[in-house]
């Protein structure tokens, strides 16, 4: 894991010097602690300069073409897997962020077709893999990257993102040049790169929900974009752009139809196994994030069947539904893992999102966040450079209460009655009837007005400024999948949750030189979790059948046959009617952008005075104090 920067030139006379690229590397370090290096190539003499970000050379002063890295070291931790990293037959040079897990079988088919390698880093990999293969390699990989390859023989720069977008690269393109970084604050250390605010996002991520914030390719900043997930973007030094999306899940034959429940149970398990185990590769200690729920107790567990010493970390954010020690305590029994619990605290609210957000460059999506901020802080202290987490599993196998009603509508459609599920649900569960039959009714009404669901996440709309509310149209994102519950999953894994989920896990992590790795987000499980029918993710009651069922003797049996779910949350609604509010109203009180131009400052008061009085706006006052500490930061 680590960070990469660089420049590509598309007119005459345009070039970085070599101070430039170093700011933009510089940028972020905290990437890749480990060592850095930086290229810069002039083609009209073919002069190359190779140093590092703390050193001068008098090589080259400034090329039509730079690439910058930071380097984390995970394999082989020799000078050996430095970057850039050039392929000298071809002239191919390659800097890469991320891990692809199946580098050891592709070399070996590399090798087989005359290749041969130097070092043991999948880096190499990936480049004679491209330099054999060109961009229809990228399919064959199973990882994560954001990775920029520059080739000579056509004159091109390529940049690849994975298929669900684990890894960040952002590219500024003015039309004479393009740059492109891990991180935005890079681009911005580029004295031509414009900051300007996209009222595009504002209006989604003030205005209505973080589901619909990262389901596209633009940022916070107008014209900072990112490389789609799953998709190449390969531009030629005539200024041609060309996108090429080498991978989508796609509806197709279901497999419930092919295999027994039995079979399935034990495809999906191997599916599991393996994807936890290919991630285990690593020449640095591995750890694991453990919730005490289904998710990060089946990733622990499974990783602790193949590592001897496993480490593991947990958050409690308060009492109640908020602790989830009694779960957490048993996965840890069984494992025998080395187990630290980090304890997040109200005060540190603000300090901690002002730092937070000089990492992440972009309001935080939910105070989730906020709480594995700090959990992740510590990781770093205890030296566990890889991470695995259980993201995933929850919009592949359909884990949320709301779920259910979806496939309730499906088994409508297609039964004409859902009284044996839904009758093994309410035993199962406990919902307020009202809730209940709220939601019960939009998923009904839902297949007949699509606009219902953007209605329903866009309640604080009518609290942004005049000038935000008249451009507040939106386009919803298609699905290519008819079923009620299919159609729901897809979007929460490929415009919604789960885009945020990765955005802010990357930065989050990446703060502490920490690589974050996810099983459930193995492309070969979500093909095929994809090809299920709904009966065998939700069954007698309860979400994620195919999971339990594959997890049996692997995990604890009270974490395996649990009911409830708790998401690793904070309570923030009270923490900003108690310890925060002085800070909240001091934001309040301020002649600022975010009171005068994002929101109607008299509709924010009165939301914050029936707050105060009982009612819930927490995720409106998470949004809108996030807004003013990011302006406050790139603006001010």
């Amino acid at each position: 894991m680590c960070g990469i920067t660089g420049f590509f030139a598309l007119a005459p006379d345009n070039s970085i010097t070599q101070d430039e690229l170093k700011n933009m590397t510089r940028a972020i370090r905290h990437r890749g602690p480990n060592d850095s290096g930086c290229l810069l190539i002039d083609k009209k003499t073919g002069r190359k300069a190779l140093f590092r970000d703390s050193e001068s050379t008098t090589a080259l002063d400034r090329g039509e073409i730079g690439l910058g890295h930071r380097r984390l070291s995970i394999l082989d931790l020799s000078e050996r897997g430095q970057q850039p990293m050039g392929h000298a037959e071809s002239g191919v040079w390659i800097v890469f962020n991320g891990e692809v897990y199946n580098y050891v079988e592709l070399s070996k088919e590399l090798e087989s077709l005359g290749h041969r390698f130097e070092t043991t880093t999948d880096t190499e990999v990936v480049l004679k893999a491209y330099v054999e293969w060109g961009g229809k390699c990228f399919a064959k990989f199973n990882g994560m990257w954001g990775l920029a390859i520059y080739d000579p023989r056509s004159d091109k720069l390529v940049l690849s993102r994975d298929r669900f977008g684990k890894k960040p690269l952002y590219y500024y393109d003015s039309g004479k040049y393009i740059l492109f970084a891990s991180e935005i604050k890079a681009l911005f250390t580029h004295s031509k790169t414009p900051k300007e605010v996209n009222d595009k996002k504002l209006i989604d991520y003030a205005g209505r929900h973080y589901r619909y914030v990262d389901g596209d390719s633009e940022s916070f900043f107008k014209d900072i974009n990112q490389v789609p997930k799953g998709t190449t973007l390969t531009i030629s030094s005539t200024g041609v752009r060309e996108l090429n999306k080498y991978w989508e899940v796609a509806p197709g034959p279901l497999l419930t139809d092919e295999y027994s429940e039995q079979d399935l149970v034990h495809m999906f398990r191997e599916l599991l196994e393996d994807a936890v185990k290919i991630r285990l590769r690593s020449d640095v200690p591995v750890g694991c994030m453990l919730s005490g729920g289904l998710d990060s107790t089946s990733i622990t567990c499974l990783a602790a069947e193949h590592s001897a010493d496993m480490h593991t970390f947990s958050g409690i954010t308060g009492s109640g539904c908020y602790d989830e020690s009694e779960y957490i305590e048993a996965v840890v029994q069984k494992t025998g893992s080395k187990q630290q619990y980090i304890y997040p605290a109200p005060g540190d609210l603000f300090s901690i999102l002002n730092e937070m957000l000089e990492f992440h460059d972009e309001p935080v999506c939910t105070v989730s966040w906020y709480c594995t901020y700090v959990l992740t802080k510590e990781i770093g202290k205890a030296n566990i450079p890889v991470i695995l987490t259980g993201h995933g599993g929850d919009e592949l196998l359909a884990g949320y209460w709301y779920h259910y009603h979806y496939h309730f509508k499906d088994m409508r459609e297609k039964l004409g009655d859902d009284s044996s599920e839904h009758n093994a649900w309410l035993r199962n569960h406990k919902r307020n009837p009202e809730e209940y039959h709220l939601e019960r009714k939009y998923v009904e009404e839902l297949a007949a007005d699509k606009s219902l669901e953007l209605k329903k996440f866009s309640q604080y709309v009518g609290a942004l400024s005049p000038r935000l509310r008249e451009n507040s149209a939106k386009v919803m994102p298609e699905s290519p999948f008819t079923g009620s519950l299919s159609r729901r999953l897809y979007l929460e894994m490929f415009s919604e949750a789960i885009p945020a989920s990765l955005r802010a896990e990357d930065r989050n992590m990446m703060a502490f030189s920490i690589e974050n790795r996810v099983p459930f987000l193995d492309y070969r499980l979500a093909e095929f979790c994809f090809r299920l029918g709904n009966s065998v993710k939700i069954k007698d009651g309860l979400g994620k059948w195919l999971l339990r069922e594959s997890m049996k003797g692997i995990l604890p049996e009270k974490v395996r046959t649990r009911k409830d779910k708790t998401g690793f949350n904070a309570p923030f609604d009270e923490w900003i009617r108690n310890e925060n509010r002085e800070q909240v109203e001091e934001l309040m009180a301020a002649n600022s952008y975010v009171n005068n131009e994002i929101y109607d400052h008299k509709k924010v008061k009165e939301l914050y005075r029936k707050h105060l009085s009982g009612e819930n706006h927490y995720m409106f006052f998470w949004q809108y104090i996030n807004l003013n500490l990011w302006h406050n930061l790139f603006f001010s």
